[in-house]
């Protein structure tokens, strides 16, 4: 594809607007794009070459992976561009590369230990898995909140025999020169010689990582610490609230606080032994107080206790689905077709405000939202194309604020537990996976 350039202005499955063209890439290239509900991130599109299939199967074993070192795929899929055949990834959004910092300075070596920790996490899961990545370098380590990711669109499956032990050997000397470049700002031994030796474990791993008697196995176990961390007896190390930084990784693997705050622990005998005196006053005198005023109440409460105790508590989803919505999947790409219907289904604007789902919310309007377009006409074909195959869902296009985005939503206005319900019955009956409950709040 030589003029990327063209395809900047369209729109990737009525949902995702290439902004401008990042870069190109091979076959490939890199637009900005939204991520679907008004944040920037990036999209990713790939000619065809006889391979659509192929390319998708990894990036569903990515999904399915679903590892928190890896850059999450929010939505992939085929579609056709001025009759050219692509395939399209659309990736979560991140906010940095270690590229980018090595190119002003080096890591520190608590840094390094959470970008090591963290990638030798995804390596070892998608080696473990029946994939490599070939792509390691500090471009390629990115930043996503206050975890540290690979990026996950460029895998592939490990090759039979020789070929795939190489290839994961090759990916454990990318990995060793990675953390090189992360302590040094240098690619090779010889122009960092001036720093070494590196600290431990980072001078075996590099070592050991570049001339490929080290693969990612032996990399992981040289990252777990030999024994815990010990603490003095004074001052007692403890997290600060709201101030500790986790990166995510893997299980087995250690996670490194960055902000710590000391505490000293021993007080002078006579000031503690003081307070326990004053303590222990107040709590009897407070116990007194608490008697008195649920003797004085019991009686005028009894009766509403009892009329309350007969009202069935409402069944809701568990509160991490309550939390936000489902995930966005992709659905397979052999997935059955809905056929086309009779007569279009009538706009409905309502003016409100979208809620994502909380916990507790059981009022406003939930729906279940299934397809977002762009242009009416495309929303209204999808929707008799639902009704032809599947009337019970009872299709409509819906808008929030009377023009786009054209959402095409199944069963109505209802509650909130209806709601999650009838998502489970939609993808039952061949819905995308990506189809969520909202609360369009009047």
């Amino acid at each position: 594809m030589e003029l990327w350039t063209e395809y900047e202005g369209r729109t990737i499955d009525g949902a995702f607007p290439l902004t401008k063209l990042i870069r190109p890439e091979g076959r490939s290239a890199f637009f900005s794009t939204s991520n679907g509900v008004g944040g920037p991130t990036v999209i990713r599109l790939i000619e065809s070459h006889f391979d659509d299939e192929e390319i998708l199967v990894r990036w569903r074993g990515i999904q399915a992976l679903n590892h928190p070192n890896l850059v999450k795929l929010i939505q992939f899929g085929r579609v056709t561009l001025d009759e050219t055949s692509l395939v399209y990834a659309v990736m979560e959004p991140v906010d940095a590369n270690m590229g980018e910092i090595v190119a002003e300075r080096r890591l520190t070596v608590q840094e390094t230990r959470q970008v090591a920790t963290s990638l030798a996490s995804a390596l070892d899961a998608l080696h473990t898995n029946g994939f490599v990545h070939e792509h390691i370098e500090p471009a390629n380590v990115l930043a996503v909140g206050e975890a540290i990711k690979l990026r996950s669109d460029c895998i592939r499956e490990t090759p039979e025999g020789q070929e795939g032990r190489e290839l994961k050997s090759k990916d454990a000397r990318d990995f060793a020169v990675a953390l090189l470049q992360a302590l040094t700002q240098k690619k090779t031994l010889e122009e960092a010689k001036r720093d070494q030796p590196l600290e431990a474990p980072f001078d075996a791993i590099i070592r050991k990582g570049m001339s490929g008697e080290w693969g990612i196995p032996e990399i992981v176990a040289a990252l777990r610490p030999d024994t815990e961390i010990r603490v003095e007896a004074r001052p007692v190390v403890v997290s600060e609230p709201q101030a500790e930084k986790v990166v995510e990784t893997h299980a087995e693997l250690p996670t490194y606080p960055t902000h710590r705050v000391q505490v000293p622990v021993e007080e002078e005998s006579r000031g503690l032994e003081g307070r326990r005196l004053a303590i222990g006053a107040g709590a009897m005198l407070l116990l007194l107080l608490v008697a008195f005023f649920v003797h004085g109440r019991w009686s005028k409460s009894s009766a509403a206790v009892q009329a309350n105790a007969a009202v069935p508590a409402i069944a809701t989803e568990a509160s991490d689905a309550a939390a936000a919505p489902p995930a966005l999947e992709t659905p397979a790409a052999d997935a059955a077709p809905v056929v086309a219907a009779p007569a279009p289904a009538a706009v409905t604007p309502v003016a409100s405000v979208p809620e994502r789902a909380t916990q507790g919310s059981g009022t406003g309007q939930w729906r279940v939202v299934a397809f977002t377009y762009n242009g009416e006409a495309l929303a209204q074909q999808k929707v008799a194309s639902i009704a032809a195959k599947h009337p019970d869902l009872r299709p409509e296009v819906f808008t929030p604020n009377g023009h786009a985005p054209y959402l095409v939503v199944v069963g109505g206005t209802m509650g909130r537990d209806e709601a999650f319900a009838f998502v489970r019955k939609g993808r039952a009956e061949g819905l995308p996976h990506d189809s969520y409950a909202q609360n369009y709040r009047r």
